[in-house]
């Protein structure tokens, strides 16, 4: 596992944060996004992980600060804008912001189908945002259809 990802985990953003910050000076020396051998590495993937940690500490207010604060360039591969919209919309279940999570992971579902139908977060996700909603909406029935999942 990732030590960026083992250390949010665990809840030592000080620790998450100092492995993220040898990533950034070092794709700050790149420059540019690579995708060498397909493992995606540079500016847009570090502000990527930015996100994704934030979630992982469990700080959903966090994660969507920090995703306004950049734009996914178009070049950058699906897969790993697909998980940035995953994380992301997980950000906005934790803000508390269900309408907007749910249309996140619609812009998961846009950018990268496969993945958001199989990611076990887009199912962790739905299932909460169904146990949260009451009165359970067309669109939110429609996802869960469409994950071919009861929720």
């Amino acid at each position: 596992m990732d030590t960026r990802l083992a250390a949010a985990r665990a809840g030592d953003r000080a620790g998450a944060d100092a492995h993220l910050a040898e990533v950034k000076q070092t794709a700050d020396r790149i420059g540019v996004d690579r995708d060498d051998y397909r493992l995606c590495f540079g500016p847009t993937n570090v502000h990527i992980w930015l996100v994704g940690l934030a979630v992982e500490m469990s700080d959903g207010t966090e994660a969507i600060t920090r995703a306004e604060r950049f734009t996914l360039p178009r070049s950058a591969p699906r897969e790993r804008v697909g998980h940035h919209w995953i994380d992301l919309a997980r950000g906005y279940l934790l803000h508390g912001d269900h309408q907007r999570a749910l249309a996140t992971l619609n812009q998961a579902r846009r950018t990268a189908p496969q993945q958001a139908r199989y990611h076990s977060q887009v199912h962790e996700t739905v299932h909460a945002l169904a146990r949260a909603d009451k009165r359970r909406t067309d669109t939110l029935a429609n996802f869960v259809g469409w994950l071919g999942i009861t929720a």
